[in-house]
């Protein structure tokens, strides 16, 4: 069994401040003026995760930079996900057998933030298998020094099953500027997750033979 992960460790403080960062940008139109707040926000990532949160940050930056970067991510983000024919970043959408808002995904992700003691408190903004829902509870998994385990099932039955194709969405749609960039950041750290996952995998089969080993 794979013990839990604390939260204090360097990589775990990582992951969640990545997973925060997508979040809040599926959440609401950004401005110039949270990108610089963004860009020191990343600093802090390191290790494994450094390569990611450099690219990141220099995304950030050079839009901070912009002189119209308000105006054009402010009608971006409305073409994309408010305007009929975006992309909808809701998990119904994407995986339920209607492709519709509130579908079986919906409900599935419900019982798994009641599971974890989680109910949202504003539902009417983004229903909890909205991008920005599904991506802040992982962080919340993380810093509350969620298992392993918990973190792992939520990643690969939810998470991995559609956002890597909403970053792909993104980058290939023609309305996407501000997006394509960060979608190409999010697909790496998506597979990174589940690279992570897969060596607590090796690294807890390799645990268990030795048990027995030791056993013999």
């Amino acid at each position: 069994m794979i013990n839990q992960m604390s939260t204090t460790n360097q990589l775990q403080l990582d992951r969640a401040c990545l997973y925060t960062f997508f979040s809040r940008l599926f959440t609401d139109q950004t401005r110039a003026e949270d990108l610089e707040q963004y860009a020191d926000f990343l600093t802090s990532v390191s290790g494994d995760y450094a390569g990611v949160g450099r690219d990141l940050q220099d995304f950030v930056t050079e839009w901070a930079a912009k002189d119209d970067a308000d105006r054009i991510m402010r009608t971006e983000y409305a073409r994309l996900f408010i305007v009929a024919g975006g992309v909808r970043p809701y998990e119904s959408v994407y995986r339920g057998s209607e492709k519709l808002l509130m579908g079986e995904p919906w409900l599935e992700v419900k019982s798994f933030y009641r599971e974890n003691g989680l109910v949202l408190e504003k539902p009417d903004m983004h229903p909890e298998d909205h991008a920005s829902v599904e991506l802040a509870f992982m962080a919340y998994l993380i810093e509350c020094g969620g298992k392993v385990e918990e973190q792992k099932s939520f990643f690969e039955k939810h998470i991995y099953q559609w956002l890597p194709q909403v970053f792909n969405d993104l980058q290939e749609n023609e309305q996407a500027c501000f997006f394509k960039d960060m979608a190409a950041c999010g697909q790496s750290f998506m597979e990174q997750e589940k690279s992570l996952f897969a060596s607590l995998d090796d690294e807890a089969l390799t645990e268990s033979d030795q048990r027995s080993d030791d056993r013999s």
